[in-house]
C-alpha cells in the first residue's frame, strides 16, 4: 500500500502498487464488518462483476476482484487527479461554462456506452467524475468511476434493504426517490443535476434538510442555472428543464 485515495460508505480505496506489473492501482477494501454482511457482499461483488465488462475510455476499469481471509477487494485502474466535485468547490474560476460542458459530455459518452449493455449506474454525482491529470497539452481525460450501485436494467434483483436510497439524494430522480422501476432516464437526470451543480456550483434544491431536498425533486419545477448565474446563455435552461423533465 503506498496511501488511502479516500473512504466511503462501503470501504477504503487505497493507492497501491501492482505486486507483478510496473503500474500503480486503485485497490478497494469493503470494510471487515461489512465483508460478512451477506447483502454488502453482494453488492461488492456485483460492482465488480459489472464493471468488468465494461471496456470504455471514459470508464475506470476494473483489473481483478478476490477474497483475502474473508475480505474482499477489487483492483481498478487508478486515476492521477481529482473529480468534479474537488473541482466546483475550488470556484467558479476552476468550473468555466466549457468545461462544465465537456466534463458532462465525456462522463455521458460512457454513461451511454454502459446503458446500450444493458446497465444502470445508479449514483451519478461530480464526486464519480474523476479527471485525470492533461498531459503535454492533451486534453484532460474524464473518467466515470464507481459502478457499486449499477445494476442490470433488466434485473428485478434488489440489493438494498427496503426504503433504503443508495443514491446521493442531492442528484437523485424521483422514481428513484419513490421506489420506483428505473431505467437509463433516472441517470439522464442524474446527470443533468451534476451539469446544474458544476455549472452553478450549487445543488438543483439546495436545501439542508434531507425531506425538503427530496420534495424538490419530486415536486418543484427544475431550477434555472440562469438565475444563479445570469452570464449563463437563456438555452441552458430549457437543456436542464428536459433533462429533468
Amino acid at each position: 500500500m503506498i496511501k488511502v485515495l479516500g473512504a466511503g460508505g462501503m470501504g477504503t480505496v487505497y493507492l497501491a502498487q501492482n505486486p507483478s506489473l510496473p503500474r500503480r492501482d486503485a485497490l478497494k477494501v469493503l470494510s471487515g464488518d461489512l465483508s460478512t454482511d451477506s447483502e454488502f457482499r453482494a453488492r461488492f461483488e456485483r460492482e465488480a462483476n459489472l464493471a468488468a465488462g465494461l471496456d470504455h475510455p471514459n470508464i475506470v476499469a476494473v483489473y481483478n476482484r478476490g477474497d483475502e481471509d474473508g475480505q474482499l477487494w477489487i483492483a481498478m485502474q487508478y486515476i492521477d487527479g481529482t473529480d468534479a466535485s474537488a473541482e466546483v468547490a475550488k470556484g467558479p474560476a476552476r468550473m468555466p461554462a466549457h468545461r462544465a460542458l465537456r466534463i458532462i459530455g465525456e462522463v455521458g459518452k460512457g454513461l451511454d456506452y454502459a446503458h446500450r449493455r444493458g446497465l444502470l449506474h445508479r449514483d451519478i454525482k461530480p464526486a464519480n467524475f474523476l479527471i485525470a491529470a492533461a498531459e503535454d497539452g492533451d486534453e484532460e481525460r474524464v473518467l466515470l468511476t464507481d459502478f457499486g450501485v449499477a445494476k442490470s436494467s433488466d434485473d428485478g434483483q434488489e440489493l438494498t434493504s427496503t426504503g433504503n436510497i443508495m443514491a446521493t439524494i442531492a442528484y437523485a430522480p424521483p422514481e428513484q426517490l419513490m421506489g420506483s422501476k428505473l431505467d437509463h432516464r433516472a441517470d439522464i437526470y442524474s446527470l443533468g443535476c451534476s451539469l446544474y451543480k458544476l455549472l452553478t456550483g450549487q445543488n438543483p434544491y439546495p436545501a439542508t434538510v434531507s425531506a425538503m431536498v427530496m420534495m424538490g425533486h419530486l415536486h418543484e419545477p427544475p431550477p434555472r442555472p440562469t438565475a444563479v448565474r445570469p452570464d449563463l446563455p437563456p438555452a441552458i435552461d430549457h437543456v436542464i428543464a428536459k433533462v429533468m423533465a
